[in-house]
């Protein structure tokens, strides 16, 4: 079953951030879910009553490129991978772009999981482009 994440899910989808390598804690997660609005879900699969997986999906209007639809993460638990919940969570997500006029959805993945890129191959997705992402640390805004 898919349904949209609820605050009390947030101890659980910290713990599924740590397979992916992020260490966010609980506390931030169920901030982030309260902030939701039309322009962002986050879906998580469940599996014997227990949440075994997370898709983050959003749409935006890039000046560049447009109405998109982008896949901010997705991740299984390790213990239930290659049984079909990706699939079924990545299902969910491009529906949920398609219900709000995206004709596309996208998905950044670093290029060390090999895993995840022949996973979306496999469901149609192509390569478009390789680049860098930069990043800088921004202090906070003093008073």
């Amino acid at each position: 079953m898919i349904r949209p994440a609820q605050s009390k899910d947030a101890g659980v989808l910290s713990g599924l951030m740590k397979q992916l390598g992020y260490d966010v804690a609980a506390a931030a997660i169920a901030d982030r879910l309260a902030r939701r609005d039309g322009r962002r879900e986050v879906l998580v699969a469940i599996r014997d009553d227990r949440v075994v997986g997370w898709a983050a999906v959003s749409v935006d209007e890039p000046f560049v490129e447009g109405f998109t639809a982008q896949l901010e993460g997705l991740v299984v638990d390790e213990s239930v991978r290659s049984r079909g919940v990706g699939a079924q969570l990545l299902d969910a997500a491009e529906a949920w772009a398609r219900a709000r006029g995206c004709q596309e959805l996208r998905v950044w993945s670093n290029v060390i999981r090999a895993r995840a890129h022949a996973f979306y191959a496999r469901r149609e997705y192509t390569t478009i482009k390789a680049q860098y992402l930069f990043g800088k640390k921004l202090g906070r805004v003093q008073s």
